[in-house]
């Protein structure tokens, strides 16, 4: 028999951060807020854990957005937090190791120093690295403005009110540094951060890029402490102003009347009754498996949604290795190097180091670090027990390799793949960014925040801004004012 909890403002599934920034922003506009998760941590990917004394945040590396006038800060701020989460800079942010082994490209953590350090690399070039930053600059505060102001009316003034993302909405990353007409040596490093959007330049959307990069370019951070803090954090904010953050509650039913919402059944058969509910989850399985009525959705939404493109995974190995076999090596690197075939399919030839230790003292046992290595893998591929070793064995091997020093070093503590993060998240195929940055959905032709069924919302990485942890926080925001906007 199903159990009636007390109606609530707002039902949200997924205690992820997207989920955990709306409810907070909602539960201090004074919000009566129920957040349901499936799992017994709040976070989502978000979540930090410790083997043998060593801490890794499970699927986070350096974030962005940390800065004074970053959105992970403001966020906090906003909720009356910030003085519960400490941010350690990560400079430089990341170091480039190209396959030939010259020189490695170290990226500043913030975008002047970037401008100034491409500058004197390439002096012929200075007008045309100015003008990718302010290019880039403009397409984020034209986009987040965008966002920010609903879509009410945008089609009739858009190329007015926003003019670079008229421009340059359907173009890739490689087009647009080909019309720049700058150096290949230049075009590679301006395009540096494309692998944290997990595509080549000539697949990657400019405004995708766009608000990675300038996101970035104001620093790049790791919590003291770990990931999870600022999860806890967050939960705990919403729980202080008398919202609810639901743990090991499965959603198993998004409930309609009259073509809106009206409650959220869960899998141990209680309802959560409410007139307004959010989407903080994958957004396709929500729509195909919890919705009670999927033919509420437009037949043009159904099929768009159908039809978009997900991100790949990782595969992703941690490690202890003693402090001086690691002496020397940067916090965060991007390695290009032939690993060799995984599969007939796929052979990668770039894999991710962190050593967040390197950072953050207190994530390892004294004289040793905590080492990351992660490999990104195609969309949708599954890799099973074999895949998982293949992997770890051809990274072993590269990384031994490329750094000497670690070879025979390194004890493994810990590994995971796409079907492990897809458990943790409840990301199909354990989609680490949701939807795919291409120029056909990215920008303001993402899902939007607001659903065609009255009263269902959606934060999170399926929806605008994109992924990354920056990204999610900014889409929770935007879902907690369209809300706001909607009830008052």
């Amino acid at each position: 028999m199903p159990q009636t909890t007390a109606h609530y403002d707002v039902i949200i599934i997924g205690a992820g951060l997207g989920g955990l920034s709306c409810g907070a922003l909602l539960a201090e506009a004074g919000r009566r807020v129920v957040v349901l998760d499936k799992n017994k941590r709040p976070g989502g990917y978000a979540v930090s854990h410790t083997v043998q004394g060593h801490r890794f945040d499970i699927a986070v590396q350096a974030i962005g957005g940390c800065g004074a006038d970053g959105p992970v800060f403001k966020l906090l701020q906003d909720v009356h937090i910030e003085n519960s989460v400490r941010f350690l800079p990560c400079e430089p942010a990341r170091t480039y190791y190209t396959k030939n082994y010259d020189e490695p490209w170290q990226q500043a953590g913030s975008w002047q120093d970037i401008v100034h350090n491409l500058c004197e690399r390439f002096p012929d070039c200075r007008e045309s690295i100015a003008a990718c930053y302010r290019i880039w600059s403009g397409i984020l505060q034209e986009l987040m403005a965008l966002a920010g102001h609903g879509s009410a009316g945008a089609a009739f003034e858009f190329v007015r009110s926003s003019p670079l993302l008229s421009r340059y909405g359907s173009y890739t990353v490689q087009e647009f540094l080909d019309e720049q007409r700058v150096p290949d040596e230049l075009k590679r490093l301006l395009a540096a951060r494309a692998g944290y959007c997990m595509l080549p330049p000539q697949r990657l959307s400019l405004v995708g890029f766009a608000c990675t990069e300038m996101t970035y370019s104001a620093g790049a951070w790791l919590i003291e402490g770990g990931i999870q803090r600022l999860s806890e954090a967050l939960a705990g904010a919403i729980q202080s102003r008398g919202g609810s953050v639901m743990r090991k509650t499965r959603a198993s039913a998004i409930m309609t009347e009259n073509g809106r919402i009206k409650a959220v059944r869960t899998a141990d058969s209680r309802v959560y009754e409410g007139s307004c509910a959010v989407v903080a989850s994958a957004v396709r399985p929500a729509f195909e498996q919890l919705l009670d009525k999927p033919g509420l959705l437009p037949g043009r939404y159904a099929k768009k949604l159908a039809a978009m493109e997900q991100t790949g995974s990782y595969y992703i190995s941690y490690y202890s290795v003693p402090a001086d076999a690691a002496a020397g090596l940067p916090p965060n690197s991007e390695i290009e190097q032939d690993l060799g075939p995984i599969s007939e399919t796929w052979s990668p030839d770039v894999y991710y180091m962190l050593i967040p230790s390197m950072v953050d003292a207190s994530a390892a046992p004294p004289g040793l670090h905590c080492l990351c290595l992660s490999l990104p893998c195609p969309a949708g591929y599954v890799l099973g027990g074999e895949g998982r070793r293949r992997c770890r064995s051809l990274l072993e091997q590269a990384v031994s390799s490329r750094f000497p020093q670690l070879e025979g070093r390194m004890t493994r503590l810990l590994e995971l793949g796409p079907e492990q993060l897809a458990a943790m998240s409840g990301n199909p195929a354990g989609a680490a960014y949701g939807w795919a940055q291409i120029p056909e959905q990215s920008g303001i032709k993402r899902l939007n925040i607001k659903t065609p069924i009255p009263g269902l919302y959606l934060a999170g990485h399926w929806t605008m801004p994109g992924g990354g942890i920056a990204g999610v926080i900014t889409s929770g925001r935007l879902c907690a004012q369209a809300v706001l906007k909607n009830r008052t």
